[in-house]
């Protein structure tokens, strides 16, 4: 009883850490601070404190990466992006085909203008974040806490979209806080292959055709039908012939598993690649 009743405040106070902990990122002290050890963080809620057992010292470390990140957005928002004109072009592309389960409605659409999504976060993103923490309790029948679970949904989700979105924040500010260095051409897949293969560095195969058209098999006249100008004729398309699986990756995967891919990343402080020679 003394659990359902408490319920309401330990919401109220995880939601509270969330608007103020955003603002403390987005337009507070937090927006311009220097690194600061888990001990010195300004935001006096997720400050780390002798008492914090390893969780709750793993959680406000999330919470305050995350918090960053989702500000970031807005001091991101109409800066050059290495792919597309500002980030703010580069956002609404990304999030044009992702949606809240249930919903169908495009996150782009939140992410429009500035208003709008900040509208967005400080109403539907906690409401959704209650909305899944609930599911869960349901999904478990009552085994999980739904108070733990909207924190973790709200501060610090430990979900793909949350760690793809910091990826991209990340990368974000890395390039226009060093003005964009001629490195992240490499991002552009077509840029990519073209350099893979001059020198020599194995890369997906694509087809050289100048286009191909595509069409269905049982409908009436140009219904159904779609041109694609290859990007080795000056097209926005790369094509290829899909990849499958290995018979000994597929062994390990469900059926119909998409393909898996790894990256390998290296990096040496004592080299500047921008430098390296042709």
């Amino acid at each position: 009883m003394g659990q359902i009743l408490s319920l309401p405040f330990k919401l109220c106070r995880h939601t509270a850490t969330f608007y103020r902990g955003f603002v403390h990122y987005w337009i507070g002290q937090g927006r311009n601070s220097p690194y600061q050890t888990p001990e010195q963080c300004t935001f006096a809620p997720l400050r780390e404190t002798p008492t914090d057992s390893p969780t709750q010292k793993l959680f406000k470390q999330h919470a305050r990466v995350h918090l960053y990140s989702l500000a970031s957005n807005f001091y991101l928002y109409h800066k050059p992006h290495y792919r597309k004109g500002s980030y703010r072009d580069d956002l609404i592309d990304n999030l044009r085909n992702v949606a809240i389960p249930g919903t169908g409605i495009p996150l782009s659409l939140m992410a429009s203008t500035r208003l709008t999504a900040l509208g967005f976060l400080f109403s539907a993103y906690p409401t959704v974040s209650l909305v899944a923490a609930v599911h869960q309790w349901i999904k478990t029948r009552g085994k999980t806490s739904i108070s733990e679970e909207y924190a973790t949904r709200l501060l610090a989700p430990n979900d793909w979209f949350s760690y793809w979105r910091l990826n991209c924040n990340i990368v974000g500010l890395h390039s226009v806080l060093n003005d964009m260095p001629v490195d992240y051409e490499m991002e552009n897949k077509w840029t990519f292959l073209e350099n893979g293969k001059k020198r020599g560095v194995p890369i997906s195969p694509y087809l050289t055709t100048p286009g191909i058209v595509v069409k269905h098999r049982n409908e009436e006249g140009g219904l159904g039908i779609h041109f694609y100008r290859n990007a080795v004729d000056g097209g926005d398309w790369i094509i290829q012939e899909r990849i499958q699986n290995s018979d000994w990756v597929q062994s390990m995967l469900p059926a119909k598993a998409p393909l898996s891919t790894f990256r390998v990343i290296t990096c040496s402080a004592a080299y500047n690649v921008s430098e390296a020679p042709n």
